[in-house]
């Protein structure tokens, strides 16, 4: 493992890079695996699927408008939050509306996964913005 100096071989230098960057994704799924775990996701399309056709895409957008249509109603205001691990330091709550994030998905996911999230997100939206009051200084 150790070269004729002292230092880590090609081979050993490759093992500590792959060995920090699982260390890392562990940790990061550790984390965030609670937040997760709380709650059931909305969303039924898998993160993972193979069907990306037009009419598995377009499902997809239905069950998110009529998802958050229901959610709406029973009074469940939350925007649903994938990709990238959200940072431990930074509150679950939307800059935009307010309202609570809710995590539903890591960074790999189906085509009809991200249609059915962003369908969601976008009625949860546009139910804010019909209902927001006007600050004082946007009366103005």
């Amino acid at each position: 493992m150790l070269g004729v100096k002292g230092v880590l071989s090609h081979n050993a230098r490759q093992i500590v890079v792959k060995t920090i960057v699982f260390l890392i994704t562990l940790i990061t799924t550790t984390v965030a695996w609670p937040t997760r775990a709380a709650e059931k996701s909305p969303i039924t399309s898998s993160e993972m699927s193979t069907n990306n056709s037009p009419e598995a895409i377009a499902a997809a957008k239905n069950r998110g408008q009529e998802t958050a249509t229901k959610d709406i109603k029973a009074g469940e205001l939350r925007i649903l939050y994938f990709g990238k691990p959200w940072s431990a330091s930074k509150p679950l709550v939307d800059e935009t509306t307010g309202y609570r994030v809710q995590i539903v998905g890591g960074c790999c996911v189906s085509e009809a996964f991200v249609a059915e999230v962003a369908a969601y997100n976008a009625t949860m939206r546009d139910r804010h913005a019909k209902t927001k009051k006007a600050t004082p200084s946007q009366k103005r």
